[in-house]
């Protein structure tokens, strides 16, 4: 553990701007599944706070309260999870190609979204689960929902709500043929779409 923490402290020591938030602790241990995005384990990634780009670093993003949990080893091998300043961060990364922003606009929820291609012409995907008490459960019995993921298209400014392969086609009539070849080809509905799918739908919708 040693090891571990001279690494870290190598990585971002005992940094104030970064390591500035409140212990995370679990309010709700008892429920089945977790509030993280993906697997309930820290990933590796970065993270933009105030201008200043940590990496790597190793993050859980809580897509139920849209926090970010950041692992800190302490100079005893102990380890502690600390919720880091929302109002701080301006963007972060996850292994596996994703990249987040805090949006907040009059177009959009305050939320992080998951961004795909460059501001003026990029996918915004918004990441969410619920705690819920399942039917012919008891009251005090919680649990996480699965992942939703809501998708929007942001163009020359303006937002709009992409629910389904209709709505890029209502957007983007001169690729209709384009896009409806596409989902012919690689993916059968909207349901499902992967990060490589978004930037070959990109690449079909760039000269439109």
């Amino acid at each position: 553990m040693k090891k571990q923490y001279e690494q870290y402290n190598q990585m971002y020591g005992l940094n104030d701007l970064l390591v500035n938030g409140v212990l995370y602790i679990n309010l709700h241990y008892n429920a089945a599944g977790y509030p993280f995005m993906g697997e309930n384990t820290f990933h590796r990634g970065s993270v933009m706070v105030k201008d200043e780009n940590f990496s790597p670093v190793e993050l859980k993003y809580d897509i139920v309260d849209q926090q970010l949990v950041l692992k800190v080893i302490n100079s005893f091998g102990g380890q502690s999870n600390i919720i880091l300043r929302r109002d701080f961060i301006h963007q972060f990364t996850l292994e596996g190609g994703y990249s987040f922003e805090w949006l907040d606009n009059d177009q959009l929820p305050a939320s992080f979204y998951q961004v795909i291609g460059k501001k003026g012409f990029r996918w915004l995907i918004k990441y969410n689960k619920y705690l819920e008490v399942p039917q012919g459960t008891q009251a005090n019995h919680f649990a996480y929902t699965k992942t939703y993921r809501k998708y929007y298209f942001e163009r020359d400014g303006k937002v709009f709500d992409i629910r389904n392969r209709k709505s890029i086609w209502k957007h983007f009539p001169e690729k209709k043929k384009e896009l409806k070849k596409y989902f012919r080809v690689h993916r059968g509905s909207f349901t499902g779409i992967t990060n490589e799918d978004f930037t070959n739908l990109l690449n079909i919708l760039k000269d439109a």
